[in-house]
Order: C-alpha cells, then sequence, then structure tokens
C-alpha cells in the first residue's frame, strides 16, 4: 500500500511541477516543500543517518553543477534534484537516476535541434523537470 501511495504521490507531484515547468520554465518554492514534505512523512520508517550524508553530498554536487553550468541550469531543478534525494534512499540511486535524467534531456535536445536546425534558436531553453521525473521514476 505504501509503494501505491508513494508512486501516486510521485506521479501527481511529478504532473504538477513538470506542467509549471512546461509552461513558465519555473518550478514553485511552495511545489518544492510540498513534495519534500510528502516524500520525508511516506519514507521516514526507513530514514537514516546515511540518508543525511546522502542529502549533504547531493547539496555539494547540485553545487558544483551550478558552478560549472554557469546558472544555465535551472535553480528549480538543481532544488528538484536535492528534493529527490528524500524519495531515493541510496545515493546510488540518486547517482542512476541523474545519469538517467541527463541521457533523457540530451537526446530530447538533440531531437529539438534536429527538427528545428534552421531555425537555430539563439538560445534553448528546455523543461528539464519533466525528464527529472522520467529519470527517477525507477527508484521510486
Amino acid at each position: 500500500m505504501v509503494n501505491n501511495l508513494s508512486l501516486l504521490v510521485y506521479l501527481s507531484f511529478g504532473f504538477l511541477i513538470s506542467v509549471s515547468d512546461v509552461r513558465s520554465r519555473l518550478i514553485r518554492n511552495r511545489h518544492l516543500i510540498a513534495f519534500l514534505v510528502s516524500g520525508l512523512l511516506l519514507h521516514l520508517s526507513i530514514f537514516s543517518f546515511s540518508n543525511l550524508k546522502s542529502c549533504f553530498f547531493v547539496i555539494l554536487i547540485c553545487s558544483i553543477l551550478h558552478l560549472l553550468f554557469g546558472g544555465r541550469i535551472g535553480a528549480g531543478d538543481l532544488k528538484l534534484f536535492w528534493v529527490l534525494s528524500f524519495w531515493t534512499i541510496d545515493f546510488t540511486e540518486w547517482l542512476e537516476g541523474i545519469t538517467i535524467v541527463w541521457l533523457l534531456g540530451g537526446l530530447f535536445a538533440i531531437i529539438y535541434l534536429g527538427f528545428h536546425w534552421r531555425n537555430k534558436p539563439t538560445e534553448l531553453s528546455i523543461p528539464f523537470a519533466p525528464f527529472i521525473f522520467l529519470g527517477f521514476l525507477p527508484f521510486v
């Protein structure tokens, strides 16, 4: 029952946050906070000190990503990566999820540019939240 409930909550927030990101390229903090609290409540019985260490490493990785990409990846996306560290119990799962996310997002960008190569968009902005939720779906 908890797995079904967890999946339902994950998919609901995934839809809500993804639609917001696609429409306005904005991930609202109130949605992230509600998603974080939901993850904590649903996984409270299996949360441990090692999860807190994992969350610290996720913060470190997200900070490095922010510095490497010079703000090209949105702050909402980085916060969403951090919130998902509370949904994935194991740090290895989080790393696998983020790898899938980058592959999905990159593949979409290549396909998008392939269809729009004549228009050559000066600045390509891709809503990343749908790919983030899809990439982490196997680990929820």
